[in-house]
């Protein structure tokens, strides 16, 4: 019965626990002087402490997004053809 309960408590807990991750995500959008959407610009998100370097590109609306960003300074690089 103990072990029952234990195990309960850790399903229980789990989520809380999940919900702490030292993470962060990061987005936005890509937008011309004008404020049109740009769209397959590559954007790039360079660490500072250690240069490591992530990259995605904008969506059809200019939208785009980094998922489990840790907690540093960074460098955000936007390169399109159509800048």
């Amino acid at each position: 019965m103990r072990s029952l309960i234990v195990l309960i408590l850790i399903f229980l807990l789990f989520p809380a626990a999940e919900a702490q991750l030292p993470t962060a995500t990061l987005n936005g959008t890509v937008t011309d002087p004008q404020g049109a959407a740009v769209a397959n610009a590559k954007i790039s998100l360079v660490s500072q402490g250690t240069g490591v370097t992530r990259v995605t590109t904008s969506d059809a609306q200019g939208f785009y997004t980094f998922a489990n960003v840790v907690p540093a300074d960074y460098l955000v690089r936007v390169e399109s053809p159509t800048f």
